[in-house]
């Protein structure tokens, strides 16, 4: 047997080149960690999109319908029956229940299949009159729709609210009041704002004076002057006396005054104008008031009898 013998070489080693992976398999190794990585995102978000479990179904609630019924929005909504559900969007839905007498509509949903409706309608609480013509309006002065598409609710009980004679005082200028419904209230002289503000008030006081059992005789309310602190309304009644002026800052004191001598007042001369709007006197008139009040110096109608009461 022959032996060979090895001699090793003296001084440093020579480093050992590790081949690198190339571009191509590094692209392939990231993109298949990512693959699998997605994988079950893809396959969760297929599933929501296709499982017949996500077919939409309508639950309706209506509350207080009265000019909105449950067979119209159904069939305003019933092209998204079958839909999916988590993949609804829901305000061109909500944009389906477009309606003149909805004030609200909401709309839930509910997984799995589920899309909870609720529908909540303007309520009408007084007439809005300008000129020939009337409007339905809502307890934020809005108005709804116009006399002539709710005859119903026109021939009833609503109040009716005007601002016209106070526009066409002279320092308010000759501008008349325009309807609400056709998005502008606004006249030359007097802001927007004023007249939403006064139409608002004159819905409170017309609210205000139904709580006193001589109110819900009133039929009407109607602004006369308006300003910056306070407005001043001649309220239109049934029976006699037939009119009432009063002042919104001290209504409801002038009202319960009314109310305890409503019947002294009555008795006394059988008045068609009672003006509560003085500190210290109740003005009764025999004429009906006109478009255009006479006032004295104090601002005031002209008194033609007196009847004394607390201020």
């Amino acid at each position: 047997m022959t032996r060979r013998a090895t001699r090793r070489r003296s001084g440093p080693r020579r480093p050992v080149r590790r081949r690198r992976p190339r571009p191509v398999v590094w692209l392939a190794l990231g993109a298949g960690k990512v693959l699998l990585g997605i994988a079950p995102v893809v396959g969760a978000g297929v599933w929501l999109a296709t499982a017949p479990v996500f077919d939409l179904e309508l639950d309706i609630q209506i509350e207080e319908a009265e000019r909105v019924s449950e067979e119209w929005v159904r069939s305003r909504l019933t092209p998204l029956e079958g839909r999916n559900l988590p993949l609804l969007s829901l305000e061109p839905a909500a944009r389906r229940l477009d309606h003149e007498w909805i004030r609200e509509a909401e709309l839930v949903k509910r997984l799995p299949n589920e899309l909870t409706v609720r529908v909540v309608e303007h309520e009408p609480v007084a007439l809005f009159a300008a000129g020939d013509r009337a409007w339905v309006i809502d307890r934020d002065g809005r108005a709804i729709v116009p006399c002539e598409r709710a005859l119903d609710l026109c021939g009833g009980d609503l109040v009716r609210v005007s601002i016209e004679s106070a526009l066409a005082g002279d320092r308010l200028g000759a501008g008349p009041a325009r309807n609400p419904g056709a998005g502008e209230v606004s006249s030359r002289d007097v802001p927007g704002e004023v007249l939403a503000r006064t139409l608002k008030r004159a819905l409170d006081v017309a609210t205000e004076v139904r709580a006193f059992e001589w109110g819900r005789q009133v039929r009407a309310v109607e602004v006369i002057s308006f300003g910056i602190v306070d407005d001043d309304y001649m309220l239109a009644r049934t029976g006699r006396p037939a009119t009432v002026l009063v002042r919104g800052s001290d209504l409801t004191a002038k009202a319960s005054v009314f109310e305890l001598l409503r019947n002294a007042i009555t008795e006394h001369n059988d008045p068609e104008v009672v003006d509560l709007r003085f500190r210290d006197r109740i003005v009764l008139s025999m004429e009906a008031p006109g478009v255009g009040i006479a006032t004295d110096t104090e601002g005031a109608p002209a008194a033609q009898d007196e009847a004394q009461a607390p201020s």
